[in-house]
């Protein structure tokens, strides 16, 4: 089975300062700006990458935006050229983007997922139910895609959402074959990609573990 070609746009961006938690807030500002974005299931936008400063992010020279999609819609993205976004009440000028295929690696993290869980979460909050039910749930997912690798979670994460607040994790898959590393990319698990939950990259370790693949 084929699979569809993505790759990430990663935008240069002008600004002052985000704050740390901005997915929702960022979905936001790029869907008033593109109304293609909002509701898209074909779309994941990766959260802002920037120096970290307390609770914000600053934006002054090393601020990018990265989304990913499919390359038959990059016109539709590329238009956010020249524009400025605000983001929680900040501006953000937009630059002209570098485009960047997906690349394999056997191991790939996702700094957020967060899922729906059957039943929902009861009270009083039960941290160790709550992961293995958690993990389980992602195992399905991965399961879902025809993806097979070692699936790790590394701790609770949170994302603001409307004034609620979704509970999710951290989460580390490895031993992926090139294929199911892209499937993965691609597809994702949980939901609220658009917020930047669910997106997987290559994890951050050496270059020679990044490039092997299962056997």
């Amino acid at each position: 089975m084929s699979i569809p070609l993505y790759v990430d746009l990663s935008f240069p961006i002008r600004g002052t300062v985000v704050p740390r938690d901005h997915g929702y807030a960022l979905y936001g500002a790029l869907s008033r700006a593109l109304p293609c974005v909002h509701g898209a299931d074909w779309i994941a936008i990766h959260g802002i990458a920037a120096k970290q400063a307390d609770s914000n992010l600053t934006l002054e020279r090393m601020g990018r935006l990265r989304i990913r999609v499919p390359s038959e819609r990059l016109g539709e993205l590329l238009a956010l050229t020249g524009t400025t976004i605000e983001v929680a009440g900040h501006p953000i000028e937009i630059g002209v983007p570098t485009i960047h295929p997906l690349v394999p690696a056997a191991i790939l993290d996702a700094r957020l997922v967060v899922i729906r869980l059957t039943g929902g979460i009861p009270k009083p909050f039960d941290n160790e139910a709550f992961e293995r039910r958690f993990l389980a749930e992602s195992r399905r997912q991965l399961a879902a895609l025809g993806a097979t690798g070692e699936l790790v979670i590394s701790g609770r994460q949170s994302l603001r959402v409307g004034g609620q607040r979704v509970i999710g994790c951290s989460v580390r898959v490895g031993g992926l074959s090139s294929e199911d590393s892209i499937k993965l990319q691609i597809g994702g698990i949980g939901g609220k990609r658009t917020m930047g939950c669910g997106v997987f990259r290559p994890a951050r370790i050496k270059q020679r573990q990044q490039i092997q693949q299962a056997a």
